[in-house]
This record gives C-alpha cells, structure tokens and sequence, in this order.
C-alpha cells in the first residue's frame, strides 16, 4: 500500500455518519451529568417539579377543612364557609457549572477530562439540588403555622405547623435508643396532625453518623416498599414504624445557611435557614413544593473567539414550604 493512498475513516462520533462528527460526544456528556445526579441526588425523584411556562411564579390553592353540623328535622341546613388560601414561590435566578479548557489542553491531556468533569458538575448539581429542598423541608418542620395563613393565626382550618422534638441533651443524637424514641415521638406528633407516615411516604433523613448508629443498633430493617406514587425502593426503614431512613451529606444538618445562590433581597433570602440546631429531619414530598423554569441543560462546545473548549451544564428552578405539617425535626437542645 502506497503512502499516498487514501483511507475511509469511520466517524465513531457521529451519529450515523451524518451531520456533526462530534454528536456521540455531546450526548455522552450530558447523559453522564444527569447519570450522576441519579445516583448521587435524594431527593430528584421524590419531590415533583411543577414546569414554569409563560410566568415566573407558580401558586398551589389550599381549601380549609369543612365544617359538619347536625340535621334537625323540618329546618333547612344552612351553608358553611371554608377557608381559601394560596401559596407560591417564583423562580429569579439560573445556576450554572462551566469549565473552559485550552484548545491545546485538550489534546494533551492524557485523560478523558468530558467525563471527569461531568462528574464533578453532576455531583454539585446533585448536592445543590438536595441541599435547596431539604432546606425547604426544614423551613416547613420549623414553622409554627402553616404557609397558607397570610398571617392569620390557625387558618386555612385544618392546616397546621410543623413539628419539632427536642433532644433532652446533645449528645442523644449519637445514642441509638434514645435517637430511635425521640423520631418515634416525632411520628406520633405527625399523626397527631393527621398526617399518615407510611400512606403519606414521609421519609426520615439523617447524616451518615446517626444512620450507621441505627442500623448498628439493629433499629433499622432492610426492605422493598412502594411508595403512594407507585415507585419502587428498596430502603432501610425504623423498624416498627415502617418509615425509610435515607442517609445523606446533601441536607445542612446543625449548620446555618447563609449566602444560598438562590437567596436575594427580591425573595427575602428565602433559601437561608439556620438548622444549627436541627440533627434529624423526617417529611412527605406534600411538605415541599417546587416548579422549574429551565431543567438541566448540558453541553461541550467549542468557542471561536477564545479558542477554547467550553463545559457547561445550567438549570433554574424554585421551591418552598407546602404543607408544613407534612414536616418535623429532631431539635438539640
């Protein structure tokens, strides 16, 4: 075969040998960002997002409980009032991850930097994500009212705060017994409000010190359960009470949370919460609502004027407490 003989290459990133030579490799970036925040994300799949389309606010609508009365022969039932309300949050901000690599760089690199990089921005997206709704979480176990009552004390009717349960001493937390007793009076503080936490899928989270203690104590058992949406998971859950208990370094346990990318004077920095207290927390998905305006967008692109390779993934959405009641913390004291 001569020097000058001219060879067919195949495209191994195109996508059927038509259009972009680099297709395949875009669609391996993206895939690995959003792979990454499912294995490494809580709480993605278990609080829903509401799409923000034409507005950058959306509302949930909350109706007060009704009111029984007694039938009394030949007298005519009068009507009763309940209580509307309305609730929301607006999405003002996008958040982004981007690495800009030399054109030169990329050549003589020596890994795959694409896929370590898009790693990395999924887990931060991952952990961010968690941290904005676990802090919403927190924010509803921590009220004393509900999100619905516009500052009207006990409306809407049958609507409630959060629930809390303080350690008698610190060091409780890192105690297995009584860590198990005071989640299990938390429990019974939901229901008290009528808040069911098996059929309601409220889930406990804790930090992986409290979650290895529990399961050391054997005070968690390993199994599969459905939740109310109909997904599947297999969970270790507080033996008895047949809650699961997710371990995670996603929610701001006994930290106070300032300076949230989501946070500005328009919100009232509405994503700062001081959890410097709270060591557990336990909520159904009703506690949190959500909407996103741009889901997660990924992309590796090629930028002309800087000669530069470009990683970048984006994303924007909003969240705030619901349904406090459908919330509650373990406190220190």
């Amino acid at each position: 075969m001569a020097l000058d003989d001219v060879f067919t290459i195949t495209p191994v990133n195109q996508a059927n040998q038509t259009g972009a030579l680099d297709a395949l490799v875009i669609e391996e970036f993206t895939g690995m960002v959003e792979g990454t925040i499912d294995r490494r994300s809580i709480m993605k799949d278990k609080i829903p997002f509401r799409s923000i389309r034409g507005t950058d606010t959306f509302t949930n609508r909350a109706v007060g409980e009704s009111t029984l009365q007694k039938v009394t022969p030949g007298a005519t039932l009068d009507g009763t009032k309940s209580d509307f309300a309305r609730n929301s949050v607006t999405v003002d901000t996008v958040v982004a991850a981007r690495e800009v690599f030399a054109l030169l760089d990329v050549f003589l690199t020596n890994i795959d930097v694409r896929r370590e990089v898009a790693v990395e921005q999924g887990k931060k997206i991952a952990k961010f994500t968690d941290q904005t709704l676990f802090i919403q979480a927190i924010k509803a176990a921590l009220a004393t009212g509900s999100s619905y009552a516009g500052g009207v004390s006990g409306k809407p009717s049958g609507h409630f705060g959060g629930s809390q349960e303080t350690l008698a001493a610190a060091g409780d937390l890192q105690d297995p017994v009584k860590l198990y007793a005071a989640l299990a009076r938390l429990l019974v503080k939901m229901e008290k409000k009528d808040v069911d936490p098996r059929n309601d899928d409220v889930m406990i989270v804790v930090r992986p010190d409290e979650y290895y203690t529990l399961i050391q104590a054997e005070q968690l058992v390993n199994t599969q359960y459905t939740s109310a949406a109909g997904n599947s998971y297999e969970a270790w859950v507080l033996k008895t009470y047949g809650v699961p208990v997710w371990s995670t370094n996603n929610c701001p346990f006994l930290t106070n949370v300032t300076g949230h990318l989501y946070s500005n004077a328009g919100n009232g920095n509405a994503y700062d919460v001081n959890a410097s207290k709270v060591g557990a927390l336990a909520f159904s998905p009703r506690a949190v609502m959500a909407g996103e305006a741009i889901p997660l967008e990924s992309d590796i692109f090629y930028d002309k004027l800087s000669k530069s390779w470009i990683v970048d993934s984006h994303l924007s959405f909003a969240a705030g407490p619901n349904r406090n009641e459908y919330a509650a913390a373990i406190l220190l004291p």
